[in-house]
């Protein structure tokens, strides 16, 4: 009632409640036209950041993926490995520098090499030195210096995974500088922000921000009041409506690059994005009569600015569709590059010295395929040597080739080639360098085989020196020495299982086969070669199949033999190699030829001086004293008769005959040791049991002799040979051990004797027969004598004390054939 009363007050309230209802709708518009605006506003922002994330990412990754490709060059790294071993190398630093001066053509700004010392080695360009730099990890920087360069660094590894040296490269990245510097058509305020990840235990962040005005680097630090600057630590991407490192309310969205290790914001001003607002309000409190009219202009200026975003979307989403596409495209050209870098670390990984030539070629094949860009079509072709290695797949129209030659020690010894069917172009040059670094690492490796074999025959070889010259120590007899030599000799020849060896000695044929009718004849054709011919070489073809090497055997400068070496097919021998280890041998044996004469000898010698002496002391020095001791008796029976007397010169002269008495039985003794009679007229059995008996009686201590199944022993050399090392045992044991109790033994089976003499003394300590060190010219005697025999003797210490002197030969092979050799 009130209000129809009242038209004033009716149209003063229903002006207010249109005009609260307008104002009413125009909040609600303005508010929600506000936060639309934000809303398309941090889209439109997401999108720009993501095309320039997709920009920055791609860029910085394809700059890190040169880099490290670069660091894989096989032609540097093989340049830097021949430095690195060779620093004066001029031909490999020359060959460095070209690749080096050729990587601005690469897109590479600047680049330094340096050694595995630090030590420059190249350079080219200069490298930026600016302070405002981002580091993504902890060889590579994001510098900014008017423009983005990518500073990164790589360490250059061999084909063993070892360091040997770096490469420093600068980038220029132009595209991301102006895509970082372009912010006119964000707006006045608009700042796009770069930053690093902080330092583990710090909390700056290193920061590019680029403005309308320039480009500033700083420091930020965290702040409670503004936690948008560190949102991208924790979150990947995100649009907020927060205050900025200014404090100033901002609309901004980020975005995480974890692969890169950076951090992005994009922002802008909420006073710039509101301005137009603002001022419209302002004219709406002016105009409240044009109100109608200006929210049809406002609607009509933000659906304006709307299209306009949305334009700016549209534009952003196909430039990161480019982006997308030569992403796709580079990462389509490092997916082959790494095909080929797969295959050369997988032929260089498999390629190993025990493997054979041909497996080896059939990895390089089984790796090699799947690399080229056609691998259900290529066909690969190893010839080698005259040998010829192909793939499985040889198609008929392959005839598009590519091919490199395998040179060893600079002389060529054949190609690799690989085929395709003409409608199948190559990748010409990388395909080629891929296939040349190939054949220079099978070139290499079978540099390194050739060396390997060498180096396994000379040890061979010297293997074979070694155990000839130490088996020549231990081993007794003649036949013993040759089938020794037979035994190491034959396994260090090239060709071990067709090779014979024939030793002839004084007469004496030894072989180390057994051969038949037809190969002896062959031997003596062979061993009839004239050696003293002034036209005589080493290697001669016995007959069209067969091949021989020979070598003279010489004692005391008199040749007394030859050893032969020869092939059972027409082999060749390793000439000189082989004739100098035949020579060798032959020296060997001559050596212990001439060695054994002279222990015969020794031996003869000091049997020939006891026998003088033990002559002498029985026929004249034993004969003079008797003839002292007889007058000496007369004197004292005249004495004694004489009618003065004298009783003193009476005893005297008894004194001198006692005397000379026992100097003649003494002189007996010594004369029956000298000069062994019993040995000569009874045998060696009743020899040693008279020495047995002397020795209990002269020196008054207990010496047994015991024998079993000892038959007669005809061969004189022997028996005494026998007696003397029991004679020079027994005497050691009394004069040296002090022994009281002696025991000689002699034992013999069908094929083996054996005499033992043990004793109670001392003993000996530390003695070695075999040492050339030991003491005694009667151990040294004793030792030649056995050897005589081809007896092997020991001196051993006994578990209850004392010494064992114990001797072992053979009967039928070591005293019969020995005795007789000898005796002759």
């Amino acid at each position: 009632m009130f209000f129809t009363r009242d038209d004033r007050k009716i149209s003063i309230i229903g002006g207010l409640l249109l005009l609260g209802l307008t104002l009413t709708t125009g909040i609600t518009v303005y508010t929600a036209m506000r936060q639309e605006i934000e809303s398309v506003l941090g889209r439109g922002l997401a999108v720009a950041l993501q095309g320039k994330s997709f920009l920055l990412e791609s860029q910085i990754e394809k700059a890190l993926a040169d880099a490290r490709a670069l660091s894989l060059r096989p032609f540097i790294v093989q340049s830097m490995q021949q430095l690195a071993v060779e620093p004066g190398n001029l031909n490999a630093l020359h060959d460095l520098m070209r690749n080096v001066n050729s990587l601005p053509e690469a897109g590479f700004s600047a680049a330094i090499v340096r050694d595995i010392r630090g030590k420059t080695l190249s350079q080219v360009g200069e490298l930026s030195k600016s302070k405002e730099a981002l580091r993504l990890n902890k060889d590579t920087l994001l510098m900014w210096d008017k423009q983005f360069f990518l500073h990164t660094t790589n360490d250059v590894l061999d084909q063993d995974k070892q360091r040997i040296g770096s490469i420093t490269t600068q980038v220029k990245l132009p595209q991301l500088t102006s895509r970082f510097i372009g912010l006119r058509s964000i707006g006045e305020t608009g700042e796009f922000v770069l930053c690093a990840k902080p330092e583990e235990g710090k909390y700056e962040m290193a920061c590019l921000i680029s403005q309308i005005n320039g480009v500033q680097f700083k420091h930020l630090l965290p702040n409670e009041s503004a936690p948008s600057k560190f949102l991208t630590i924790y979150r990947k991407s995100g649009v907020a409506a927060t205050k900025d490192y200014r404090q100033v309310p901002v609309i901004e969205t980020f975005a995480s690059l974890d692969s890169i290790g950076l951090n992005m914001i994009l922002k802008l001003d909420e006073e710039e994005l509101f301005k137009p607002v603002t001022e419209k309000l302002q004219d709406i409190s002016i105009y409240l009569a044009a109100l109608i009219i200006a929210e049809i202009l406002l609607l009509n200026w933000f659906v304006r600015k709307l299209i306009k975003s949305e334009k700016e979307a549209r534009k952003a989403k196909e430039t990161a569709e480019q982006f997308s596409i030569e992403l796709s495209r580079k990462e389509s050209e490092l997916r082959e590059r790494l095909k080929e870098i797969t295959c050369l670390y997988e032929i260089r990984r498999s390629i190993g010295l025990e493997l054979s030539v041909e497996a080896v070629c059939q990895n390089i094949i089984k790796f090699l395929i799947p690399a080229m860009q056609h691998p259900e079509h290529t066909s690969i072709t190893i010839e080698l040597d005259g040998k010829r290695i192909s793939s499985s797949l040889q198609a008929e129209d392959s005839t598009h080739e590519l091919a490199s030659n395998i040179c060893i020690n600079g002389e060529n010894h054949g190609q690799l080639s690989v085929y395709y069917p003409e409608n199948k172009p190559f990748l010409v040059i990388e395909e080629q360098r891929l296939i040349n670094a190939i054949t220079s690492d099978l070139a290499l490796w079978l540099e390194r085989k050739q060396v390997d074999e060498l180096l396994h025959a000379r040890l061979k070889e010297i293997t074979c020196l070694y155990e000839i010259r130490r088996s020549m120590g231990t081993e007794l007899s003649l036949e013993d020495v040759c089938f020794s030599i037979f035994k190491y000799l034959i396994p260090a020849l090239q060709y071990p299982e067709i090779a014979t060896a024939i030793i002839d000695v004084n007469g004496k044929n030894f072989t180390s086969l057994n051969e038949d009718s037809n190969q002896i004849d062959q031997l003596h054709s062979i061993k009839k070669i004239d050696t003293n011919d002034s036209n005589f070489e080493p290697h001669h073809q016995t007959d069209e199949n067969k091949s021989a090497l020979q070598s003279k055997i010489c004692v005391n400068g008199k040749e007394c033999g030859h050893l032969i070496i020869f092939y059972s097919e027409n082999k060749p021998f390793r000439l000189p190699e082989e004739q100098k280890l035949v020579n060798a041998i032959a020296n060997d044996l001559g050596s212990w030829l001439e060695l054994r004469r002279l222990e015969q000898a020794l031996v003869s010698v000091a049997e020939e001086q006891a026998h003088t002496i033990g002559q002498e002391l029985h026929d004249n020095v034993g004969q003079q004293i008797a003839a002292i001791g007889y007058q000496a008796r007369v004197l004292e029976k005249k004495i004694s008769a004489s009618t003065i007397g004298n009783e003193n010169l009476t005893t005297l002269a008894a004194s001198i005959a006692s005397q000379t008495q026992t100097a003649v039985i003494h002189i007996k003794q010594l004369a029956q040791g000298l000069l062994p009679f019993e040995l000569e007229a009874n045998g060696l059995i009743q020899a040693l049991q008279t020495l047995a008996t002397r020795i209990s009686t002269t020196y008054n201590i207990d010496c047994n002799f015991s024998w079993n199944n000892i038959s007669i022993i005809n061969d004189n050399s022997v028996a005494l040979n026998l007696y003397r090392i029991t004679q020079e045992a027994v005497n050691n044991a009394i004069r040296h051990g002090k022994a009281q109790h002696i025991t000689i033994t002699l034992t013999s089976d069908e094929k083996t004797l054996r005499l033992s003499i043990c004793d109670d003394g001392c003993g000996f300590t530390g003695i070695d027969i075999n040492h050339p060190s030991t003491p005694g010219m009667g151990i040294k005697i004793m030792q030649y004598r056995a050897k005589q025999l081809g007896a092997k003797m020991e001196i051993l210490a006994r578990k209850e004390g004392g010494t064992e002197v114990r001797l072992k030969t053979q009967l039928t092979k070591n005293i019969d054939n020995e005795s007789k050799s000898n005796a002759r």
